[in-house]
């Protein structure tokens, strides 16, 4: 499966990874331009077939449908804002289909 990530600034195709780490550190997959430390990982869980989207360090200022994120199971589009700033996060699962 391929995952676009979309920042107000950037975007990036991911295909096939197990695990991807977006944040405002520079060894993240897909960093992000914010005043604050964020850190969201995304990565496969076998057991229900799907990619999960983690708020690792657990800041309150990473929002889900206006509610601080923690943990959610990926949709085909979803996106998140980032409490006293103007960026955005729009990640998109497209799944293959076979020929």
């Amino acid at each position: 499966m391929d995952i676009i990530i979309s920042s107000n600034k950037n975007q990036k195709i991911f295909s096939d990874k197990n695990v991807i780490t977006i944040g405002t550190n520079s060894g993240c997959n897909f960093q992000l331009d914010l005043e604050y430390e964020v850190f969201i990982t995304i990565q496969y869980d076998f057991s229900i077939k799907n990619y999960i989207i983690l708020n690792t360090f657990g800041n309150q200022k990473i929002l889900f449908r206006s509610e601080p994120l923690k943990r959610i199971e990926l949709g085909s589009i979803n996106k998140f804002m980032f409490k006293n700033s103007n960026e955005s996060l729009d990640i998109k699962l497209l799944q293959k289909i076979p020929a």
